[in-house]
């Protein structure tokens, strides 16, 4: 579903994603890991459609999408979250996810329908007429995945959604992520908790200074050395003259 063919992208001098090819098939659930840093983020806005790749190209479903704005990209199926929710803090949670709903449905009652069923799928169905500035970080968490459902995407892009989480409201995001599945969408998603990474992903595939490093069954990619190194540096022991290019 989502081609991504050797995509590069600099600012001046700065190489942030170098050379990153994946693949994301539909019905999969991927993640996208790596330290701090790493260019997921910038990855996902050259998908998305933030900005344009300096080399390289994306395919969605078989078209090439890199270049398009973001508004093109989600109109094809293809929509996006953000690290750090922005709420409309004049509107209610209703009006919010209903701002999505209008991309294909324009007349109100049948975007207002749709963001009731919306709500009720991410479980603020009761918080539908709560201003927004009223949520807790996890329902704005929920608030900014309801508001990308409601563009009706084929695909997700999940960007950190359990970040300042706790522990229930994790596992109730990760139940969430389940049913987005169920429901036949397929999902690429940056996360930060490997346990929550380990415990859903069908695939993960490792960023590290802009370049990737590891891409399998999550098994695998977290036992592999150089994703181990990216995490945890060099291993304990290693000749100093070794870690730092010089001769023994």
């Amino acid at each position: 579903m989502l081609e991504i063919d050797t995509v590069t992208k600099r600012f001046g001098g700065l190489v942030a994603v170098d050379a990153v090819s994946l693949t994301v098939n539909e019905g999969e659930i991927v993640g996208l890991i790596g330290p701090n840093g790493a260019g997921k983020t910038t990855l996902y806005n050259v998908i998305a459609g933030t900005f344009p790749p300096t080399e390289g190209t994306v395919r969605f479903n078989g078209r090439r999408i890199e270049g398009m704005r973001a508004d093109e990209t989600c109109t094809l199926g293809l929509a996006r979250t953000f690290q750090i929710p922005h709420v409309f803090a004049s509107m209610t949670v209703g009006e919010s996810i209903q701002v999505g709903a209008f991309l294909h449905r324009r007349r109100r009652s049948a975007a207002r329908a749709l963001s009731l069923e919306v709500a009720a799928a991410v479980g603020l169905g009761e918080r539908f007429d709560t201003p927004t500035t009223a949520l807790t970080t996890a329902e704005r968490k929920r608030l900014e995945v309801a508001r990308t459902l409601a563009t009706e995407p084929q695909m997700i892009l999940l960007d950190e959604v359990m970040a300042g989480l706790n522990h229930t409201e994790v596992n109730l995001m990760l139940d969430l992520v389940r049913t987005l599945r169920d429901r036949g969408l397929t999902v690429l998603f940056v996360e930060h908790n490997l346990s929550a990474v380990m415990k859903i992903c069908d695939r993960v595939a490792v960023l590290d200074h802009g370049a990737k490093i590891a891409d399998g069954l999550p098994e695998e990619v977290m036992e592999n050395p150089e994703v181990v190194a990216a995490y945890l540096g060099p291993p304990a022991g290693r000749d100093v003259a070794e870690t730092e290019g010089g001769n023994a």
